[in-house]
């Protein structure tokens, strides 16, 4: 009995030339797709198309898109003078009439003093606490440069 051993080659080898054939076939027959890919999406982009196809469903879109953009009637209530009055009254804060306080000059001096020292203060408290933060983000120091330094 005499076995035969495949050796994995094809019966009809490919040359070179007919890969070459094959390979413009299937770039003609891609662009050809892709140009029919092109014109679907036109298509399906354009409203005129959807309204051709689907006449009453673009009647109802058309419809709820202009329910919804145009904007409802607005009601106008007639309005009197006692209405308004009532209205005003609700709306402004009771008025209190409370003599002018003049300051003298010693109660500006002092005023003044007063926020110039608060505010070097607050100046001097957020440069400390800079300083703190600024000690505590810094990479800590080895033990040699502490002795030396």
């Amino acid at each position: 009995m005499a076995t035969s051993v495949s050796t994995g080659t094809s019966t009809s080898p490919r040359t070179a030339d007919s890969l070459r054939q094959e390979m413009r076939t299937i770039r003609r027959e891609l662009g050809d797709e892709v140009e029919e890919l092109v014109e679907q999406a036109e298509r399906l982009m354009d409203w005129r198309y959807y309204v051709q196809r689907y006449p009453w469903a673009s009647i109802g879109a058309a419809a709820l898109a202009g329910f919804f953009l145009v904007p409802g009637r607005t009601v106008v209530n007639s309005v009197n003078e006692q209405t308004l009055s009532q209205l005003a009254d609700r709306l402004s804060p009771p008025a209190e009439k409370k003599p002018a306080k003049k300051q003298s000059l010693f109660g500006s001096l002092l005023s003044a003093a007063f926020g110039m020292a608060s505010r070097a203060a607050l100046a001097y408290a957020t440069q400390q606490v800079s300083k703190v933060m600024q000690a505590q983000m810094s990479p800590p120091r080895h033990a040699e440069e502490v002795h030396h330094g």
